[in-house]
């Protein structure tokens, strides 16, 4: 890393969910929807990528912070809020491991829990194979301001698309991408199976013009390392757009505390989990997201709602850690993720073929 350059840390129950008032939508020129039915995209410049390359992750480690998870940002009047089509299902890849196992219920009982426990498998063992710290530099200026996010390698045609959340690539109240993308897989106390560096990123029309919850979703395209795409190295869980709601979820991420929703203890350098059977808000200040038990916090931006997990710990990616619905100790076991439905396919059929 650059030293000459200033590195600077960027810093309950359902009863409480029908207080939250609606939010103001965010304030910005509002871009427009692509007639082809893509969505907006970020390319890594070949400056930007070789800076990032010139970074030592021990250095980012000791000055990231995690990404503030958010309060709710109801869907605004006048956005589509509303895009259900055909379910589409996008199988995983399991990088020498069958793809044919159990039913969520049957891999994971033994694990069950809402409590963002330790993850007991290994930083090297599917899921969290695929599944790692998502660095980047929230500052444009002259000065690094480091943060994390959660985000998974999925199975797409390029083998080299990870899922996250839009406020881990996009800021929305400054209306600019985030630059020097990094991914570590697998990430535990350090990087465990090297770093893969972005190479484009998008997120949904609805976050990028409204940073609107119910379509918190971004997808990254990151370089293959060592001339092999990640998901041919490490595998990729699946993704799953328009699917049905109250399914047994595995949320994975990794958060630190956060004295805004007191109770919980984490430090991000392992990865955590929740698990539970999530519900759907079809209407209201949470239309659009599915919630879920989860006492995860900021760092867990992003990490996946993993459905259908098979017996070689391999599912289907159907919502990420979003926001935690409000600010207080009444939140602090709330977790909501957007509902996957054309709007973040669109974001994954923009980038696949990347």
């Amino acid at each position: 890393m650059n030293k000459t350059r200033r590195v600077l840390a960027s810093t309950a129950g359902l009863a409480a969910l029908a207080a939250l008032g609606a939010n103001a939508a965010q304030a910005g020129t509002l871009a427009t929807g692509s007639s082809a039915g893509k969505s907006p995209v970020h390319t890594v410049s070949a400056a930007e990528r070789g800076t990032a390359a010139t970074m030592d992750i021990k250095d980012i480690i000791k000055v990231a912070k995690p990404m503030a998870m958010p309060k709710n940002v109801p869907s605004p009047a006048g956005s589509d809020r509303s895009s259900r089509g055909a379910e589409v299902k996008i199988a995983p890849s399991a990088a020498g491991g069958s793809t044919k196992g159990l039913s969520a219920k049957e891999a994971v009982a033994r694990y069950d829990t809402n409590a963002g426990a330790l993850w007991p498998l290994g930083p090297t063992a599917n899921p969290n194979r695929q599944v790692g710290k998502l660095y980047f530099d929230t500052d444009p200026g002259p000065a690094y301001s480091w943060s994390w996010c959660t985000a998974t390698a999925v199975n797409a045609e390029n083998k080299s698309t990870l899922i996250t959340a839009g406020h881990c690539v996009w800021d929305a109240t400054n209306r600019r991408w985030y630059t020097n993308l990094q991914f570590y897989p697998g990430y535990q106390y350090g990087a465990t199976q090297g770093v893969y560096y972005a190479k484009t990123y998008s997120t949904t029309w609805n976050y990028y013009n409204y940073g609107t919850s119910a379509d918190d979703m971004g997808a990254v395209v990151v370089y293959p390392r060592n001339g092999v795409a990640i998901v041919n190295a490490l595998g990729g869980h699946g993704a799953w757009f328009n699917g049905s709601t109250n399914q047994f979820r595995t949320s994975l991420g990794y958060p630190i505390t956060d004295w805004r929703w007191p109770g919980y203890t984490a430090n991000g350098e392992d990865a955590r989990y929740c698990q539970g059977t999530d519900y759907y808000y079809g209407s209201g200040t949470f239309a659009g997201q599915n919630y879920l038990n989860c006492r995860m916090t900021g760092g867990a931006s992003g990490g996946p709602w993993l459905t259908w997990v098979n017996g070689s710990w391999m599912g289907y990616v159907n919502s990420v850690n979003s926001n935690k619905g409000g600010i207080g100790a009444a939140w602090a076991n709330v977790m909501f993720g957007p509902y996957f439905d054309n709007k973040e396919l669109q974001v994954f059929n923009t980038v696949r073929n990347l």
